[in-house]
């Protein structure tokens, strides 16, 4: 569980600001920053699909890692999919939460759409790799693998959604690797107003 923020007023300075940054970024070959793995790497675990692309592995990027992926489409903020053995599957980025866009009976939160956008300018088209966090387990509730998304060029997309502000920083109560880092970067976004902690009144949802 987390929270959230209600949808009340459009997100105008941001989306300005997001539409100038992600000029510059993408998996498509910017980020806010390229995030070695170090001590967590040991726990994390290839994702059990067969890679879908040819291109090599970023040396940033220590085994095991799974991919390269093809990036299908972009569901929302923190969804994608891809070709997992055969199937398109839903792919839940670990350690974020973004405001509701696409479920059912739900309204377009405030922040929620901004982050859509992001991801999807990030990552359609795009290739991936993932990482897994046995901490976190390897499918959701709604089926969904759960993951670390990494871009081609070494960067952490979660990381980057989190600094950003366009995500809130959660487990849903578990552990996951870069949890302190994620839990800074969160707390830095919500002193300077980035984002989602521009938007008022805060609500509860799950994952």
């Amino acid at each position: 569980m987390t929270t959230r923020r209600s949808h009340r007023r459009p997100l105008g300075m941001l989306a300005v600001l997001t539409a100038a940054a992600v000029l510059l970024m993408g998996c498509n070959p910017y980020s806010t920053g390229a995030v070695t793995v170090k001590d967590s790497a040991a726990s994390l675990e290839a994702a059990p699909c067969e890679p879908t692309s040819t291109l090599a592995k970023p040396s940033t990027l220590p085994g095991p890692v799974g991919g390269p992926y093809q990036v299908e489409s972009v569901v929302d903020g923190d969804t994608i999919r891809i070709s997992c053995n055969g199937s398109s599957t839903r792919v839940r980025l670990v350690g974020v939460n973004t405001p509701e866009t696409v479920k059912e009976d739900s309204p377009v939160e405030c922040g929620g759409p901004e982050a859509s956008d992001y991801l999807r300018v990030r990552l359609d088209g795009g290739v991936v790799f993932l990482f897994m966090d046995p901490a976190q387990g390897e499918r959701d509730k709604y089926d969904r693998l759960l993951a670390y998304v990494w871009c081609i060029d070494g960067a952490l997309v979660n990381r980057d959604l989190v600094e950003l502000g366009l995500v809130e920083a959660t487990g849903y109560g578990k552990d996951y690797a870069h949890k302190s880092i994620f839990d800074a970067l969160a707390e830095k976004a919500e002193a300077d107003g980035l984002g989602v902690w521009a938007c008022p009144s805060p609500t509860v949802h799950d994952r």
